[in-house]
């Protein structure tokens, strides 16, 4: 039995939220689900994690990431988590309308782990959503982190 598989989701739209929300209970994938609903949320709730009084099971197997948000844009928050020694082994996948090449390449170039076009039927998204649990939580090792020699 593999432990708790915490994602945090970045993602603004409600209806986006809801569907992943759907696809997880559906999919029987264990999870625990953080949702921030825009960039600067994000930035906030992933520089607490830094904290050595923030519990670990705070700190997410996962980021799904929406490029398109409100404020702060998910290429800004990419680029945060990706300069930042202590977030940057935390796998990012990208998931976002976009299929345009630049996006890709430059997400990509960025640092993402890995860029997902939102699937346009529900069956997928449950498909995906186990696909990225078996692999990100199941098959890939996590990198070990420690606060303190980061900071």
């Amino acid at each position: 039995m593999f432990p708790e598989f915490h994602i945090l989701l970045v993602e603004d739209s409600r209806a986006d939220t809801k569907i992943i929300e759907r696809a997880l209970r559906e999919g029987k994938v264990e999870h625990r689900l953080t949702i921030v609903s825009d960039g600067g949320q994000a930035i906030d709730y992933l520089g607490k994690l830094r904290d050595p009084a923030c519990p670990a099971g705070d700190e997410p197997d996962l980021i799904l990431l929406d490029l398109n948000l409100p404020g702060i844009d998910g290429w800004q928050v990419l680029s945060t988590i990706k300069s930042d020694a202590y977030l940057r082994t935390i796998p990012v996948v990208v998931l976002t309308t976009s299929k345009r090449d630049e996006d890709v390449l430059q997400t990509y170039q960025a640092g993402a782990n890995t860029y997902i076009q939102k699937p346009s039927e529900f069956p997928r998204y449950r498909e995906l959503v186990v696909m990225l649990r078996k692999y990100w939580h199941e098959t890939a090792l996590k990198a070990p982190r420690d606060r303190a020699k980061d900071a």
